[in-house]
């Protein structure tokens, strides 16, 4: 197999040849430009690389400003920054401009290797797909990530370009979605499968920290993997709650037998500044939070991209697959989604199972968003009243029927004997009208 071209851009000789030995020595051909412009000149000439690593602080064009050069020039060609000297804003920017991977300096070599592999894979697969013609297709030849796969507009394409690059980071990340959002998918596509365990916390789980220590604590990562906790609903957590986090980011007891450091992945379904401003975030849990943010665009915004992803959503389905019609994609379409991909996925999941033909029409998926096809239609809001007394009427005489006395019943009911008398009354007098 032919080695693999890697372009090396950095004015510091020394580093510089440490990395084209590190990349030499892990099977690459490496070319070295001592300055961007100098790179810029060397990919204009037509010579062909798999990757390019850039440092920052160069003499003329600096590492971001040739990053954003290359976007524009050579939107295909994977880009990772190594340096020593870049402020947050710096970071921000260059994950908007889609870059491969940021590395802080001290350089752990071992991560900057496999990334680099991961970058050049990727590469490789979306070539195929698009060569062998399968660019719109859906299903197994499909290597976008699972957040909205099937979509190909542009804001999509700009999404999926800022998981790739923060796959590398190692810092915490906020991530801002609607109340639709698929946060457990999404952790996911920000993790590396292979080498990355993964970790949901609820808030309640942090009230009781000796159980969630004992949880956790055989989950120390192999080699050089990492140990992500997802903390989801950050909007309620309280102080009390917020300490358990920073002892989790310390290692102190009861996670001292953790003996690793994590990064925390905070899911949000606002603004953090606004949260903030707000109030309904301490300030230390505000700053340890940190400043790099994802924010996960809206299924209302990926609009023109819905038919695609609902499609993708009941190709993962077990079972027999089912396949939209044109017009169900135009009626998706055209549907309001406040509750993001989790309706989607409901809605889909009742139209499937109510087709007997492998397509899905129009019809069906209409139905399903109204939610006709369960059976089971949602009280109106005038009749809310009659229907929680006719369930807790149904409620009570079943307890009552199980358990056979009043005090028995009243136990298992959690109230007095006298309420679960009057409870059983009522249910009685429901019963007899």
């Amino acid at each position: 197999m032919t080695a693999r071209n890697i372009l090396i851009v950095d004015d510091d000789q020394i580093f510089s040849s440490l990395l084209s030995d590190v990349f030499k020595q892990a099977g690459y051909a490496v070319e070295q430009a001592s300055s961007a412009d100098a790179a810029l000149e060397i990919l204009r000439s037509g010579a062909a690389f798999d990757l390019v690593v850039t440092d920052q602080r160069m003499p003329g064009t600096s590492g971001t400003e040739f990053v954003r050069k290359l976007m524009g020039s050579h939107k295909r060609l994977p880009v990772v920054m190594v340096s020593g000297f870049l402020s947050n804003d710096d970071i921000r920017q260059l994950i908007r401009d889609g870059i491969g991977g940021v590395f802080i300096k001290p350089l752990n070599i071992f991560q900057l290797l496999k990334r680099a592999a991961q970058l050049i894979d990727k590469s490789d697969d979306r070539s195929r797909v698009e060569n062998s013609g399968e660019a719109g297709q859906h299903g197994a030849g499909d290597t976008s990530p699972l957040s909205f796969r099937g979509a190909r507009s542009a804001l999509a394409a700009k999404f999926f370009k800022q998981l790739e690059s923060l796959r590398s980071l190692t810092t915490n990340l906020v991530i801002v979605g609607n109340e639709g959002t698929n946060f457990e998918i999404l952790a996911h596509d920000l993790t590396d499968a292979h080498n990355d365990t993964v970790f949901f916390i609820k808030p309640p789980d942090l009230e009781d920290s000796v159980t969630l220590a004992s949880r956790i604590a055989g989950l120390a990562t192999q080699g050089q993997g990492r140990l992500t906790l997802v903390l989801d609903r950050i909007e309620d957590l309280s102080p009390a709650r917020a300490e358990t986090v920073f002892a989790i980011s310390r290692c102190a007891a009861p996670f001292d037998r953790l003996g690793q450091s994590v990064r925390f992945f905070f899911c949000l379904r606002a603004d953090l500044d606004d949260l903030f401003n707000e109030g309904r975030i301490d300030e230390n849990l505000y700053l340890f939070m940190g400043t790099m943010e994802l924010k996960v665009p809206s299924l209302m915004e990926l609009r023109e991209d819905i038919p695609a992803i609902a499609q993708s959503i009941l190709d993962r389905r077990p079972g027999a697959p089912s396949r939209l019609d044109d017009a169900a994609g135009v009626a998706l379409r055209g549907m309001e989604w406040q509750g993001g991909t989790r309706q989607l996925e409901n809605v889909l999941s009742e139209a499937a199972a109510a087709t007997s033909s492998p397509n899905i029409s129009a019809e069906t998926v209409i139905l399903a968003y109204e939610g006709k096809l369960s059976g089971q239609p949602e009280p109106k809001a005038s009749g809310l009243r009659e229907h929680l007394n006719a369930v807790r009427t149904e409620y009570v005489s079943a307890m009552s029927l199980l358990f056979g006395d009043n005090a028995t019943t009243a136990e298992a009911l959690g109230v007095t004997p006298a309420c679960a008398e009057a409870l059983l009354q009522g249910a009685k007098a429901g019963r007899d009208s």
